[in-house]
């Protein structure tokens, strides 16, 4: 439960004037941090998991909408779409949990 309520934080962040900018960075810093390839890696980890909850998932993907959509610019909004899209984000949206089924 507390991993939602940080996502829902920072996506209350994302749509302050100037919350967008911050929220990135501090993605970027993350990954340089705890040396990730990619930016959101850890994010797309936890969801992906198989313990992870339906109030994280609801979360996670309110975070992501957030993020994506609340960019004015249309190529770095496509840009950010790619990042989740290469992290499989729409791929295991349309296949769903491989565990299912």
């Amino acid at each position: 439960r507390t991993k939602a309520l940080v996502l829902e934080l920072l996506a209350a962040v994302c749509l302050v004037r100037g919350g967008h900018d911050i929220i990135l960075a501090a993605f970027d810093n993350f990954k340089e941090v705890c040396g990730e390839k990619n930016r959101f890696e850890k994010l797309m980890e936890y969801f992906r998991n198989e313990d992870t909850n339906i109030d994280f998932m609801v979360a996670c993907m309110q975070f992501i909408n957030i993020v994506v959509h609340s960019v004015e610019n249309m190529n770095f909004r496509v840009f950010l779409q790619y990042e989740f899209t290469h992290l499989g984000l729409d791929q295991y949206l349309e296949v769903g949990d491989p565990r299912v089924g």
